[in-house]
């Protein structure tokens, strides 16, 4: 197997308004993954594992 990512993301950012509140769920991400690499987002509820997948 090969080391070159598979999934590669730069820069990740997601922004949404609440109430007329702005709330930044992902600022800048950046990851990489290879092939037969297991990958996991830990963090706690709201913290934008879900939008940044």
């Amino acid at each position: 197997m090969s080391n070159d990512p598979i999934i590669e993301a730069q820069g990740l950012s997601k922004r949404f308004t609440v109430k007329k509140k702005t709330v930044e769920a992902v600022t800048d991400l950046t990851f990489q993954a290879a092939q037969g690499e297991l990958v996991a987002f830990l963090g706690p509820n709201g913290a934008g594992k879900s939008t940044s997948l």
